[in-house]
């Protein structure tokens, strides 16, 4: 019997926390210097400085995505 699916294998993808804000999101190539944000559970993107974004934990990944 397969292992339930946990919050690593719905999240593939780099996930990022935009420290302004609190944010969590799938990175997405951006422009020099920041990056582009696009949230765990859809909706519009948003960007961010470089220097404004983290790893996210999994706590925060868990917190971000649909039930």
């Amino acid at each position: 019997m397969a292992p339930a699916p946990d919050w690593r294998s719905r999240t593939a993808r780099r996930v990022l926390v935009d420290t302004r804000s609190g944010r969590v999101g799938y990175a997405v190539d951006g422009p020099v210097g920041t990056v582009r944000l696009r949230p765990l559970a859809g909706g519009a993107e948003w960007q961010a400085p470089a220097a404004d974004v983290r790893a996210a934990t999994p706590e925060e990944v868990a917190s971000s995505l649909p039930e």
